[in-house]
């Protein structure tokens, strides 16, 4: 495990807003895109763009754009 935090129950999912965006920011940059839906990323990359790794913000932004 890289962060303690991040050791989360198997069934566990985001509720709320805040949850998604401090879930899917933690995922993408630790590396960890295995269930990654494509309509939460665009939902919420506006938001969480500027807390990703530049290299991994462009690759969601080339992504999203397909």
């Amino acid at each position: 495990m890289w962060n303690w935090d991040y050791d989360l129950p198997k069934n566990w999912q985001p509720q709320t807003d805040q949850e998604w965006e401090w879930f899917l920011v933690r995922k993408i940059n630790y590396r960890d895109f295995a269930g990654l839906k494509k309509e939460a990323l665009r939902k919420y990359f506006p938001k969480i763009k500027k807390l990703l790794d530049p290299g991994k913000q462009l690759m969601l932004e080339n992504f999203l754009e397909k």
